[in-house]
């Protein structure tokens, strides 16, 4: 079983991501974008901690790529932060690129708001914003080719 925290949207409120590491001790982190730098921050302060991290909107300038695709267990995943899928409009072609790369789930931020959808295959979910007075996450336990997911209120 591996337990993953996702943040998104942390805006230089790093402090509640790594009170919420420290309590949930989870075997990866993924962080969503806008500030790239604050995934940069847990990384110093937890060097042993699997953290993988996608550019945002505001990481203006980022080499990083926009995409990764994890396999975790026998689950591949999604994530990106969704701006360039225009997920405030419309989630359709974020399902649909996580559908071509072979991912039954897709991990994106952006709007600020947690949500969950199933589209054409895909689970879509987002955390919620974990800066700006969001103060959400979300933890995905994957067992096998199993996947849950719950929310986190920081």
């Amino acid at each position: 079983m591996t337990r993953i925290a996702v943040f998104s949207d942390s805006h230089r409120s790093v402090e509640p991501m790594a009170a919420a590491v420290a309590e949930l001790r989870p075997d990866l982190v993924l962080h969503l974008g806008d500030h790239e730098s604050d995934a940069d921050e847990l990384r110093r302060a937890f060097p042993a901690l699997d953290i993988r991290s996608v550019p945002g909107n505001c990481d203006w300038g980022s080499s990083e790529p926009e995409v990764l695709t994890p396999l975790v267990e026998g689950v591949r995943i999604f994530m990106t932060h969704g701006h360039r899928y225009r997920v405030k409009w419309d989630l359709a072609p974020l399902a649909q690129a996580a559908s071509y790369s072979g991912a039954p789930l897709a991990l994106f931020g952006h709007t600020h708001e947690r949500e969950l959808r199933r589209l054409g295959g895909v689970t879509l979910f987002n955390p919620g914003a974990a800066g700006e007075g969001g103060n959400s996450a979300g933890l995905i336990t994957v067992k096998g080719t199993e996947f849950q997911w719950e929310w986190i209120d920081l």
